[in-house]
């Protein structure tokens, strides 16, 4: 990895947590230089502007802070289905701290933020959220194969629904800082919809 990139990782370890807060709008320039202990213009050695660096962003939250969890969708130790039962607990597991849990997902708060006003980080956004969908269908079609799961479930169509389950799951934590919310997505992904 070239010091350029290592130092737009640096930048986004230290500063991305003021936008998971804030928000796109919320968050200036000059709040992400700030976190990341730089002179504002120095951000822009790294990064054309503030969309060039959400975009970054978005794709170091999904492929590092979020690296244990994703590899285990495609942990061949484990049957299909139990990769997806780990992969969602490990995920509330991670939602446990009250500030994570009311913070919702980072991937989540940007889709809802600027998905229908910014094309060029609603693609980026939506290549995570399809390589997602895309693993667990994976599974389920392997599930299916080996007759861990019913074969008249349709596994693109139930890898979809999981997947915006989740989301739609996330956001109702953070509107009722239940955490029980979690425990019940995850009681009907096992109970019913991965029987």
């Amino acid at each position: 990895m070239d010091k350029k990139t290592l130092k737009k990782r640096e930048i986004i370890e230290k500063s991305f947590g003021a936008m998971f807060s804030y928000g796109y709008h919320g968050t200036s320039v000059k709040d992400l230089a700030d976190a990341a202990g730089i002179p504002k213009g120095s951000l822009y050695n790294y990064f054309e502007n503030k969309e060039d660096y959400v975009k970054e962003a978005l794709n170091y939250y999904y492929q590092e802070t979020s690296k244990p969890q994703f590899d285990t969708l495609v942990d061949r130790s484990l049957k299909p289905l139990e990769r997806i039962r780990q992969f969602y607990a490990m995920m509330i597991k991670n939602m446990g701290d009250h500030d994570v849990l009311f913070k919702g997902c980072f991937v989540g708060n940007v889709t809802q933020e600027m998905c229908g006003i910014n094309d060029g980080i609603q693609e980026v956004i939506e290549l995570i959220h399809q390589s997602i969908v895309d693993k667990i269908k994976m599974n389920l079609e392997e599930a299916i194969g080996i007759g861990e799961l019913s074969v008249d479930k349709n596994p693109e169509v139930l890898a979809e629904f999981i997947h915006s389950s989740w989301h739609g799951t996330l956001l109702r934590v953070k509107s009722s800082r239940d955490k029980k919310t979690l425990d019940n997505f995850y009681n009907v992904l096992i109970e019913v919809l991965l029987k």
